[in-house]
């Protein structure tokens, strides 16, 4: 039997603020930002309040903020913010523990409701594998979510694609939100809104 698997969660674990927000604005730029955040205000709140599918809102959104950039300038500005502004947005504490897990021979994991169109350039950085919420593509248009928005079970059911959580003497997981309580709800060892203080 291995021995660890550790899941992370990103948005607010690992970072000190969303980074799906921090991208939008990295391409955009902060005025645009919060235009568009006003312009969509109303279908954002009805998703925070359950009333309308979040990852179908959260979908449209991206498509508004990245309906004029085609695909390689996406993904040249996704390389561009995991290295320019990522580690910026990172926990000291946070990054230090999930490079512990990898360098101990931990089986480590990324799970993300985040896109994987800004967030496989930090995994790549860091040496660990990604499950996150796909983006869509129609040839080189950004179309929104390519799949289902990775949040609670959907977490669970990831993680489960990936391995068997059984498999392991321990499960560590980190997260912060409501959407992390699935994930941390299989694990032997869970930590809710760590690395507070860094």
């Amino acid at each position: 039997m291995q021995k660890t698997l550790a899941l992370f969660d990103i948005d607010g674990t690992l970072t000190t603020e969303d980074t799906m927000f921090a991208f939008i604005r990295h391409v955009v730029g902060g005025p645009m930002l919060v235009f568009g955040l006003a312009w969509m205000a109303p279908m954002l709140l009805l998703a925070r309040f359950g009333l309308i599918d979040r990852g179908a809102a959260k979908g449209r959104m991206m498509r508004w903020f990245f309906r004029n950039h085609p695909r390689d300038r996406l993904e040249a500005a996704a390389e561009n913010f995991a290295a320019q502004v990522f580690p910026r947005l990172l926990r000291s504490e946070g990054i230090a523990k999930l490079r512990a897990h990898r360098d101990a021979g931990d089986t480590v994991y990324l799970v993300s409701a985040s896109l994987d169109l800004w967030l496989t350039p930090f995994a790549k950085r860091e040496g660990i594998p990604l499950l996150c919420t796909p983006s869509g593509w129609a040839g080189e248009r950004f179309t929104g979510l390519g799949g289902p928005n990775c949040r609670g079970e959907e977490k669970v059911r990831r993680v489960k694609k990936a391995t068997n959580p059984l498999d392991f003497e321990q499960v560590v997981a980190y997260g912060d939100s409501s959407g992390d309580d699935q994930m941390l709800a299989i694990a032997t060892v869970p930590h809710f809104k760590p690395f507070r203080s860094s």
